[in-house]
């Protein structure tokens, strides 16, 4: 369980790259990409950046870009952060709710099956 301190950088960081995103950025048009979660290391050496992208093929190209301008993000990040050290910052795609909404999904297929056998 993270502490306090880490939860507290897992939020701060969430919302400033969410910021930088917002007005650094130019995702390709239909894409939408926002900040799932934020899970950093207890010595604060790493940080694990969850992204949704909405459409799902968007994906690649949206974490492709973030990638390149990587030391961009880091250095916005030590420009309005006061830290004694900033992680260093590592991009997935967040699969949790798509398997979610496919758990879902099947759930709601075995419901309609099971009122038409009763």
């Amino acid at each position: 369980m993270p502490s306090k301190r880490i939860n507290q950088l897992n939020s701060l960081l969430q919302q400033k790259l969410g910021e930088i995103f917002l007005t650094e950025f130019n995702f390709p048009p239909p894409a939408l990409v926002s900040i799932i979660r934020v899970e950093t290391t207890g010595d604060i050496r790493h940080a694990k950046i969850f992204l949704s992208v909405i459409p799902d093929e968007y994906g690649a190209g949206a974490l492709a870009l973030i990638k390149k301008r990587l030391p961009f993000l880091q250095h916005e990040l030590m420009k309005t952060l006061v830290l004694q050290r900033i992680p260093s910052l590592h991009f997935v795609i967040d699969v949790r709710e798509r398997k979610a909404q496919k758990i879902e999904a099947l759930l709601d297929k075995v419901r309609r099956e099971e009122k038409l056998v009763n």
